[in-house]
């Protein structure tokens, strides 16, 4: 492949997928550390588009890459004790209800288990189930299951955090 060919591939993925990508570690870990996280993933594109096995499917490898990384970092955050700080900023009183409402939902999203909001945060971004089980080594049964537990369990977070912002 000539310099020409590999700049155009990779700027194809690059376009592609690079919202998606930040969108995803942004959500996990918050922008500064998206944008170290997904710079990363578009260097590996970039070996990989030099390299001899270009992917068949670029979405899924990207998206692949995204979750060892991801958990990479949780590993090597966890080894070192350093732990991401979550927004607990309270809405200022006199604010709209729709950042009471966006707060809730954070915060109910935040309370979830790593792997359920894992799998709510890849079907937002349009996956299938057979795509997310291919990432995560699962079937696409045990997909939809853990989906549906995810789902409910998001319910029951926004609903507890709803009450406390009707007691407040």
């Amino acid at each position: 492949m000539n310099a020409q060919e590999k700049n155009e591939a990779f700027d194809a993925v690059y376009g592609a997928l690079f919202s998606d990508v930040f969108a995803y570690f942004n959500v996990c870990f918050g922008a500064q550390e998206a944008e170290d996280l997904t710079q990363e993933i578009f260097l590996r594109v970039w070996r990989a588009v030099d390299s001899e096995r270009v992917p068949d499917n670029w979405r899924a490898w990207v998206f692949r890459c995204a979750v060892n990384l991801k958990n990479d970092f949780l590993r090597r955050a966890y080894a070192s004790r350093e732990t991401q700080p979550l927004d607990e900023a309270q809405p200022d009183p006199a604010s709209a209800p729709d950042d009471i409402t966006r707060l809730a939902v954070q915060r109910a999203f935040a309370a979830l288990p790593a792997d359920c909001a894992e799998l709510l945060t890849l079907k937002s971004f349009g996956f299938k189930s057979e795509e997310i089980g291919e990432l995560l080594g699962v079937t696409a049964s045990a997909v939809r299951t853990r989906l549906q537990k995810a789902k409910g369990l998001f319910s029951e977070n926004l609903e507890r955090e709803a009450k406390t912002n009707e007691s407040a």
